[in-house]
């Protein structure tokens, strides 16, 4: 099975054309295979940075699946009866 950190490549890709614009982030295997690719369309703010080469913190962040993180779950204390 497929786990993060474990040999894996990440590439980030900006496609401008007629205008309009994607943002696509693929993961790639040790071994070279493709294992998912996202998608997302360029909003209007970022389009106009990226034509006037500025940097965009953050650009590639919702296009990046992110692990769950599971929390342990909480006791409930009960009140003592006197």
């Amino acid at each position: 099975m497929y786990k993060h950190g474990k040999g894996e490549t990440r590439r980030n890709i900006v496609s401008i054309q007629d205008g309009k614009g994607i943002k696509a982030v693929e993961v790639y295997t040790a071994d070279g295979s493709q294992v998912s690719r996202k998608e997302l369309p360029i909003t209007a703010k970022e389009l106009e940075c990226i034509q006037k080469n500025k940097f965009i913190p953050g650009l590639f962040k919702d296009c990046i699946h992110m692990p769950k993180v599971t929390r342990p779950k909480r006791t409930v204390r009960r009140k003592k009866n006197k």
